[in-house]
């Protein structure tokens, strides 16, 4: 028998021979590696579950010029604005979303006025498609406008007796355009206030092709906190300002860090628990086989070969016990997500390197004290008893 193999038995020998106390090892780093796991498996599944729900309250950034007039007002009382009009080149801002890296949907609104039976109404002009897409909560009576067609929003064609498939002349300055209302929307903001216009149409009445008054953005919250991604679209824009738009989204971020936090904790508290579980264990077992070790040394043994033989019951302990955290922690990542937080925690590959490294880090500095005392060993004295 070689000597790689005759480590190997001594090894496998010596875990079989104390079945409770390697049943025990096993039992700590698993559950250590399982928290480990679960805790990695559960902020990812939360993560995922924050975005999907802030995709359903709309934009969370906004893109303004930083000299863009204010409406003051309220419902359908509207005193005017404060200071000059001001607008954004769309180009501009699709340069500074691909250079910052900032992701997500965004859509361009342009802002103005029109008349409509002789009365100044506030129009907005949109990309539909973009729209639909950012605002899903906004209920149509009717159809999505195509091209010539408009739509209006439930107070303003309310007050003025519009309804859906109605033709009106709209005038844009001296320019009259007849137009189609293809439906009527409802949001239950201020958007129930205005006429929303075809983002083209609009920008050629107005002459301003290309330019837009505002850009609202659905970051999204799993490339970092709104307030770092609106900073960092901030130096790609000088000449605008990004605000976030509501505290949804940061309110869901503070909510998920302090989980998060909690979890570590706790992770933490178990992880020096185990290693301590794991050190005095350890120690135990030198200090029962003291007479083996002193026997080995006695024979020949070097001390490279005692440190091997402890190094690789360490190893095999912390890769199984890895194995089964992975697996273990899945399943306390599943109850969690679900009993929690509704969620679905998907297993995922890449956290059984997690799991096994955790195991291992925690089995190995575990037996370090215990190995110093293996090195320093008296060979004579442990054979005597002593």
């Amino acid at each position: 028998m070689t000597k790689r193999r005759w480590l190997a038995h001594i090894v496998f020998r010596a875990l079989v021979h104390r079945r409770g106390r390697t049943l025990l090892l096993l039992a700590v780093l698993t559950l250590a590696s399982s928290l480990a796991t679960a805790l990695g498996l559960v902020s990812v599944s939360m993560r995922a579950r924050v975005a999907e729900e802030t995709k359903r309250y709309g934009a969370n950034l906004v893109i303004m010029p930083e000299s863009a007039r204010v409406e003051v007002g309220s419902g359908g009382l509207r005193f005017g604005a404060i200071g000059e009009p001001a607008y954004l080149a769309q180009d501009q801002v699709l340069a500074a979303l691909a250079r910052s890296g900032v992701k997500g949907d965004y859509s361009f609104h342009l802002k103005g006025v029109l008349t409509l039976k002789g009365v100044e109404i506030p129009c907005e002009g949109v990309d539909f498609a973009q729209v639909r897409r950012l605002s899903p909560w906004w209920q149509v009576d009717g159809d999505w406008p195509r091209p010539g067609e408009v739509l209006g929003g439930s107070d303003l064609t309310q007050r003025y007796h519009v309804h859906s498939g109605d033709l009106f002349d709209f005038t844009f300055g001296k320019e009259t355009v007849r137009a189609r209302v293809s439906g009527v929307v409802t949001s239950g903001g201020d958007e129930d206030d205005s006429l929303f216009v075809n983002l083209p149409e609009l920008q050629q009445q107005m002459g301003r092709p290309g330019q837009v008054s505002e850009v609202r953005l659905l970051a999204d919250p799993g490339n970092g906190p709104l307030k770092e991604q609106a900073a960092c679209l901030q130096r790609f824009l000088p000449g605008a300002s990004v605000k976030e738009l509501r505290q949804v989204g940061r309110t869901s971020e503070e909510l998920l860090g302090k989980v998060q936090l909690l979890m570590l904790l706790v992770t933490a508290v178990v992880l020096v628990c185990a290693g301590s579980s794991v050190a005095g264990t350890m120690s135990t077992t030198v200090l029962e086989r003291s007479k083996e070790i002193g026997l080995m040394k006695a024979m020949g043994g070097s001390r490279w070969d005692l440190l091997k033989i402890f190094s690789a019951e360490a190893l095999l302990l912390g890769v199984g016990a890895g194995v089964g955290g992975f697996l273990l922690g899945g399943l306390i990542a599943k109850f969690v997500a679900r009993s929690v937080f509704a969620a679905d925690a998907a297993l995922r590959p890449e956290f059984l390197s997690v799991a096994v490294g955790v195991s291992l880090l925690l089995a190995l500095a575990g037996s370090v004290g215990p190995l110093l005392s293996v090195f320093r060993l008296d060979p004579v004295q442990s054979l005597r008893g002593e």
